[in-house]
């Protein structure tokens, strides 16, 4: 006696309607959207994490009185930030990086990077004050997306990057 097998496969197979593809047409776009909105999300949080480490790192040469030591210029600052970052792409150029001396810390107040408009805001300085200074580190750096999402940031640029920031505030050491 043979036995028929009853595997679902040969009617796959023999299936030629077209049902399976003109599913997968319906679906496959949202599918991507999300697939590649999750890998968008990914990259932006990973460069925003690795801001984020990068400034601490590099306050600490703040902290101790080595960039006082040393001279250190914002070019030299912003160096020190994108070389501990994995963000490649015109780091140096693009980072905006603002310190300055905070005489009362409850005061301390973080600026906004752009205004409504989505026009900068910034303007970049470098004042890394004296021994016991309390001092407030800011960076922001654009991040262009690949899927643009309205909902991923509420600060964007006028050319539809969003807006990564980090900030560190701390005391100096006496120096």
């Amino acid at each position: 006696m043979i036995r028929r097998s009853h595997s679902p496969l040969p009617r796959v197979v023999r299936d030629k309607s077209g049902a399976a593809a003109i599913e997968f047409a319906i679906l496959s776009l949202p599918l991507f959207v999300l697939v590649f909105g999750i890998l968008e999300l990914a990259a932006m949080f990973f460069v925003d994490t690795a801001l984020d480490a990068a400034l601490h790192k590099s306050a600490r040469l703040i902290r101790t009185g080595q960039a006082a030591e040393k001279n250190t210029s914002l070019a030299d600052f912003k160096a020190a930030v994108c070389e501990g970052m994995v963000y490649l792409l015109n780091c140096e150029s693009n980072l905006l990086v603002v310190a300055k001396v905070v005489s009362n810390v409850s005061t301390a107040a973080t600026m906004t990077p752009a205004d409504s408009d989505g026009n900068v805001t910034i303007t970049e300085s470098f004042n890394i004050g004296y021994g016991s200074d309390y001092i407030l580190v800011q960076a922001f750096l654009p991040w262009s997306p690949v899927v643009p999402v309205n909902s991923l940031s509420s600060q964007k640029f006028f050319d539809g990057s969003y807006v990564l920031g980090a900030a560190v505030l701390f005391r100096n050491e006496p120096f």
